[in-house]
C-alpha cells in the first residue's frame, strides 16, 4: 500500500511557508536543525522521500514499490507541501524541487537549493558531475548491501568538511536503523536519470543555490562556471563546507535565505 509522504510541521502557520526536501537516502530529521532555526520566522513544512523514515513502523507500510517516478514523486510532494510556498530542497531534493518549480511553478514561490546540481552525473555537454561507472559501482554496492552503501555515502558526504568526524558522527545517529532497500535503489534510479538543466534554464521565479566550496559530491563549479545561467539564478559557495554546509555552517546559510526570502517577498 501506498501512504502519503510522511511530513513534520514547525512554527506559526500564519507566517510565510517553507517545505523542505532532503537528499537520498537521508530522514528529513537531517534537515531539522536549519528548519528550528527558520521555524522562528517561518513556518516550515519538512517532508521525508518515499520509504526513508526514522518511523520502522512507516518503513513497513511503504516497503511495497515506493514511487520514484519523476512526476508521481513530484504530484506526491505538492500533495503536502504548504501552498504558494519557498522550497528548500537539498541534493536530490534539490533536483526535484528544481523540476517541480519549473513544471508546476504555481506551485512554489521560490527556490532555494543545498548542495544540488542540475546533473548529478556527467553528461554530453556537462562534464561535472560523478562518472557513470563510478556510480553504477554505488549502486551496485547498494543493492548488495545497503549498510555498507549508506556507510560508504555518509564517508563522502563529509569530506572536504571542516570536522569531518564530528559530522560524521552527527550524521550516523540520523541514520534510520531500518533500511529500506526498495527505496534506496528507487532514489539511485531516480539520480542517475534525472537532469534538470533544462528545467534550470527556464525558472521564471527567484532561485538561490547554496554550495560548499568543498564538497567532493557536488563541485560548486557546476553552477559558477555556467555560461547559460538563468536570469533570476544567485549562486552562493560556503567557504570550508562539504556536502551539507546547511549542518557545517548553519549561521551563514540562515542569513542567506533569510536574506534572500525578504529580498524577493
Amino acid at each position: 500500500m501506498r501512504i502519503r509522504i510522511e511530513t513534520e510541521v514547525l512554527g506559526d502557520p500564519n507566517c510565510p511557508a517553507i517545505f523542505m526536501v532532503p537528499g537520498w537516502g537521508m530522514p528529513k530529521e537531517v534537515m531539522k536543525p536549519l528548519a528550528r532555526r527558520l521555524s522562528q520566522r517561518f513556518y516550515v513544512v519538512m517532508a521525508n522521500l518515499p520509504g526513508i523514515s526514522l518511523d520502522e513502523a512507516r518503513i513497513e507500510q511503504t516497503r511495497i514499490e515506493p514511487n520514484y517516478d519523476i512526476d508521481a514523486l513530484s504530484e506526491q510532494l505538492i500533495a503536502v507541501a504548504p501552498k504558494d510556498c519557498w522550497w528548500i530542497g537539498w541534493s536530490l531534493g534539490g533536483m526535484v524541487s528544481t523540476y517541480v518549480a519549473a513544471r508546476r511553478s504555481s506551485c512554489v514561490k521560490g527556490l532555494i537549493t543545498l548542495s544540488a546540481s542540475p546533473s548529478f552525473l556527467q553528461r554530453e555537454n556537462w562534464p561535472e558531475g560523478m562518472a557513470p561507472m563510478l556510480f553504477d559501482e554505488f549502486s551496485q554496492l547498494v543493492d548488495e548491501s545497503p549498510e555498507q552503501g549508506m556507510k560508504r555515502f555518509l564517508m563522502l558526504q563529509v569530506r572536504g568538511a571542516k570536522q569531518e568526524r564530528p559530522l560524521m558522527k552527527q550524521l550516523q545517529v540520523l541514520l534510520p536503523k531500518q533500511l529500506n532497500k526498495t527505496a534506496l535503489v528507487g532514489g539511485l534510479r531516480l539520480l542517475r536519470a534525472l537532469d534538470v538543466r533544462r528545467e534550470s534554464a527556464l525558472l521564471d521565479l527567484p532561485n538561490l543555490h547554496i554550495l560548499g566550496q568543498n564538497d567532493t559530491l557536488v563541485a560548486p563549479t557546476t553552477l559558477t562556471t555556467q555560461t547559460d545561467a538563468n536570469p533570476l539564478q544567485e549562486v552562493i559557495v560556503v567557504p570550508d563546507c562539504a556536502h551539507q554546509p546547511f549542518l557545517e555552517a548553519e549561521d551563514v546559510c540562515v542569513q542567506h535565505i533569510e536574506t534572500f526570502i525578504d529580498a524577493n517577498s
